[in-house]
């Protein structure tokens, strides 16, 4: 045998890697992976809605094209639409009245593939409200790690146990989207695997964060600014402020001419002149108030 196991061994293993898996071996169909992106939007105005249906291997991560997939918004049918050979599709939907909405997609009664549902936030916002960024380690409990890039997406995240929230972050950011600002998460992008954002979604649900837009950002701060500069060119030209954790996310806001909160304090020297700084998330709240 040379150490390799034998196929019933090796197939009782692989089946034992989830529900959606051993499902879809009892049915005989492929084990699929949906996944849902935010979508940003304004009143009247159409915006693309973007699933992608996805089966995890060895070698990493292949589409699943020719599937219909459903499409609901606030628990009402949206359409419907049909996956490409990269396994994402795509349908057009235009919301009348601001707010968040609720976006989901699944996979009804394929002959080929099992996959459990997915969600996610269609943010329908009216332009003029000011617009807050925020960086998802500022959220998270502190560590004693340097200031660093952008961070990647925690790997911790579903695997080694999640981080806990900064102490107050959720209830002083929830009092400032109630009052002033519409929140817009950034979300570090990690290795690529389906289902990383929906634990950072997760995690925001779990400890009563504001629903937000996410948006997923690579790795390094040269991916921050081209990414204010589309959102400004797609209409949402207010953009009035962000509260991170590192230099990077600080030296970006500055040079774009955007009010910056620092959170924890760091050491001196280690952030641009005109950025702000805060001991904790009261203190954010009391420096974006004024």
């Amino acid at each position: 045998m040379h150490g390799r196991l034998s196929v019933p061994v090796a197939l009782l293993l692989l089946a034992q890697l989830s529900p959606v898996f051993q499902e879809a071996v009892a049915a005989g169909k492929a084990a699929g992976t949906l996944s849902l992106r935010d979508a940003l939007t304004a009143p009247g105005r159409p915006v693309m809605i973007e699933a992608r249906l996805v089966r995890a291997g060895f070698l990493g991560q292949t589409g699943l094209g020719g599937e219909q997939l459903e499409f609901t918004v606030e628990g009402k049918k949206a359409g419907t639409a049909m996956t490409g050979g990269d396994g994402r599709a795509f349908l057009e939907y235009t919301p009348r009245r601001r707010g968040n909405y609720v976006m989901k997609v699944r996979l009804p009664q394929s002959q080929r593939v099992e996959s459990s549902e997915a969600s996610a936030t269609m943010a329908c916002w009216e332009r003029r409200r000011p617009i807050l960024l925020v960086e998802f380690a500022a959220l998270t409990e502190e560590t004693k790690a340097p200031l660093v890039p952008l961070p990647s997406l925690p790997s911790e995240l579903g695997r080694r146990g999640r981080p806990g929230p900064a102490s107050d972050a959720a209830d002083e950011l929830k009092r400032l989207t109630q009052f002033y600002f519409n929140v817009i998460y950034l979300i570090g992008e990690g290795d690529g695997e389906i289902g990383e954002l929906g634990e950072v979604r997760t995690w925001l649900q779990e400890h009563r964060f504001p629903v937000g837009y996410s948006l997923t950002l690579k790795p390094g701060h040269t991916q921050l600014a081209p990414t204010i500069e589309e959102l400004r060119a797609d209409g949402w030209d207010n953009l009035k402020a962000g509260v991170g954790r590192t230099r990077e996310f600080a030296e970006v806001l500055v040079e774009q001419r955007m009010e910056v909160v620092i959170v924890p304090e760091p050491d001196r020297g280690e952030l641009p002149k005109r950025a702000l700084v805060a001991k904790n998330w009261k203190e954010v709240r009391a420096k974006l108030s004024r």
